[in-house]
């Protein structure tokens, strides 16, 4: 083998064993299933026992007549790589095995086994490796012979599949074609480059469907994903794919069967007499439902309970009582600390699992994983934290918060990680960037309530009720059974002063609604609010300025309006009387009634994510361990100036003028510069 221009790769053509050489020197030998790099081979497979039913159904569609491509599906931790071990090590002992490969997300550093550059030549090298087989090793060698440059990773995968297993595949039809049919075992492949998985389901889908090769099956496994689902979509043929969804099957019963296996090797390990255990033993239901029904977590959990080379966990019964309560008292910060480290250094990913677990673990608030994958902008945050269950709980329907097992002691522990110092930088700049795509529109506030001061201009005066802009205004939003008519006259009779009024009447026997406090609340806020001189011209402090210098009546109105005409008030707006009409309000109240009303309807639809940036991007900012970097003050600039009246008004109306108020005060003492 030798190396061309741009470092290609051309094979020995010298001989037939040159040319095999050349072919065995590009082998991914971690790819195959036996690899002893990969474990010990009973480590690696199902527990007699376990995933009885998904075995039976794999082992009965390889029986089948017509060549199938059985595709294995499940979020991580549900088992596919130790069935996909279990199937190959039986078909293996039948000489059923073609080949296998098996794609890798944990060894980021070995790129053979995590994309394709060797995948067709690593499958070729099994299937004619075999004595038996020496017309597959012919085909493989003139292949290679009539094109040097075909074990070249550059070489499309299209290509090197017809070449290298195609055409040999068709020489075996006479040796293989009276032998129960042969299987290729395909583990992860949504390990590989994301960008090629399409390409290869579309391979082994016409591998299948060639003319004149043995009878053969596939079997494929890979984590939920929209690629692959789109791929077999395209490629159609649904009568030969066969699809097990892992994440269907109940495997209660098999992950205590597990445990109560570990406890039991765990106590001879300890040195210890085994009790009589019971799969329904409460340690075992606990260990179970720490593991969330993954065969992943549960290995990892497993190992935890019988390694003995940590002088601080030496203690089975210590061990244990850290998986049930990582707070309880009688725990030493130590042996917590090196129960969360072995978690997370166990992991697919110990880096991102740090990293994950110091944001969602500093969050203001609970945010479902979906809420949670949007505000950060993390498609792999699922996956990830799925695996860390003995730690952290992720609900299977998606909708209830990520929780905790313990959640001071673990924000304890990770404060003490490099990762924890970049946690609230994280969630102000996921919080920014989601305001950012969310916000497409210029906010036109400013200008309706520029249109809402002409109206002081009007003077009051005792006159009939359809002749009062502002009582009519005011019947007209509070027509419904409660008494906040009483407030509102009063607050009349306040504004007007020298006027004589018109008092309106409160219906009888109904108990009044605090409505009073939230508006004097948000009066007081608006009264106490100060804007730093740096930020005055800007259109948010702009439009706190002009309400600060309006009437206390029209105040009122203008709060009323928003609090109205949010959609998920429970009151409907009414006329209760021939006077209470909205053709009476002036146009500026009337467009600004209608733009509030389109504008919260818009806002109500707002996603859990968006509704907790807007609510707490100012509090991410103004934390003391926030690394105000350039990249951040960069987002921030560009929030501050472009979307922050839109954010304003949309914070307004869901949450009141009074929260908008606070988050600016929190806003304002955020350093800018440098």
């Amino acid at each position: 083998m030798t190396h061309g221009a741009g470092r290609t790769l051309v094979a020995d053509i010298s001989s037939a064993e040159k040319i095999f050489e050349s072919l065995s020197a590009v082998v991914d030998l971690r790819a195959l299933h036996d690899c002893s790099k990969l474990g010990p081979p009973d480590k690696l497979k199902c527990l007699d026992g376990t995933c009885t039913e998904i075995l039976e159904e794999i082992e009965m569609t390889l029986q089948a007549s017509k060549s199938t491509l059985i595709w294995l599906s499940g979020s991580p931790g549900t088992g596919k790589s130790a069935i996909a071990h279990t199937i190959a090590s039986r078909l293996k002992s039948r000489s059923k095995l073609a080949g296998t490969f098996f794609f890798s997300r944990k060894h980021k550093d070995m790129p053979g086994i995590t994309n394709l550059d060797f995948f067709a030549p690593t499958l070729a090298y099994q299937i004619s490796n075999d004595n038996r087989n020496h017309l597959a090793k012919d085909s493989v060698v003139r292949s290679i012979k009539s094109d040097p440059l075909l074990l070249d990773p550059g070489k499309p995968l299209a290509d090197q599949i017809q070449k290298l297993l195609v055409e040999p595949l068709q020489n075996l039809q006479v040796s293989w074609g009276h032998s129960e049919p042969k299987v290729l075992v395909i583990d992860a492949i949504d390990a590989c480059e994301e960008g090629r998985i399409c390409e290869l389901i579309s391979c082994l889908s016409n591998l299948l469907h060639q003319p004149r090769i043995p009878h053969l099956h596939i079997v494929i496994t890979s984590r939920p994903h929209h690629t692959i689902d789109d791929a077999f979509e395209y490629i159609g043929c649904e009568e030969s794919i066969h699809h097990i969804a892992l994440d269907d099957v109940d495997v209660t019963e098999d992950i205590r069967l597990l445990f109560k296996h570990a406890l039991e090797r765990s106590h001879r390990n300890h040195g210890l007499e085994c009790p009589e255990l019971e799969s329904d033993d409460e340690t075992i239901l606990c260990l179970a439902n720490r593991a969330n029904g993954r065969f992943g977590t549960a290995s990892m959990m497993m190992r935890f309970l019988e390694t003995r080379d940590d002088m601080v966990l030496r203690d089975l019964n210590d061990k244990i009582n850290l998986i049930k309560d990582p707070g309880d008292p009688y725990l030493t910060s130590t042996q917590i600390s090196r129960f969360y480290e072995f978690v997370i250094d166990s992991s697919e990913n110990p880096t991102l699992g740090y990293q994950h677990l110091s944001t969602v673990v500093n969050l203001a608030e609970p945010l479902a994983i979906l809420h949670l994958q949007k505000l950060l902008g993390e498609k792999d945050l699922s996956s990830i934290l799925v695996l860390l269950s003995p730690i952290v709980s992720v609900p299977a329907d998606g909708s209830r918060p990520v929780e905790f097992l313990h959640i001071e002691s673990l924000r304890k522990f990770l404060s003490r990680h490099s990762s924890s110092s970049c946690a609230y930088q994280l969630l102000a700049q996921s919080s920014l960037r989601t305001m950012r795509s969310s916000f497409l529109r210029q906010s036109g506030l400013k200008d309706e309530l520029q249109r809402l001061v002409a109206l002081t201009k009007i003077p009051i005066e005792a006159a009939p009720l359809s002749d009062n802009i502002l009582m009519v205004f005011l019947k007209f939003c509070l027509a419904q059974p409660c008494n906040k008519t009483i407030y509102m006259a009063t607050w009349y009779h306040e504004y007007a002063q020298l006027g004589t009024g018109t008092a309106c009447c409160a219906l009888p026997g109904v108990p009044p609604c605090n409505i009073s406090e939230d508006i004097s609340k948000a009066r007081l806020a608006l009264k106490d609010f100060r804007a730093n001189p740096e930020f005055r011209d800007l259109h948010v402090f702009e439009v706190l300025s002009t309400l600060q210098t309006l009437p206390k009546m029209l105040i009122i109105v203008i709060l009323l309006a928003i609090r109205h005409a949010h959609p998920s008030a429970s009151h409907n707006i009414k006329p209760i009387n021939a006077f209470d009409d909205e053709s009476d309000m002036p146009p500026a109240l009337k467009d600004f009634m209608r733009y509030v009303r389109e504008g919260s309807e818009r806002n109500l639809s707002s996603s859990p994510a968006l509704k907790h940036a807007c609510q707490y991007w100012g509090w991410y900012l103004s934390r003391d361990s926030t690394v105000m970097d350039e990249r951040l003050r960069t987002f921030l600039r560009a929030f501050w100036r472009d979307k922050l009246l839109s954010w304003f008004e949309r914070q307004w109306y869901l949450e009141g003028l009074e929260s908008c108020i606070t988050i600016l005060n929190i806003a304002q003492t955020i350093d800018f510069n440098e």
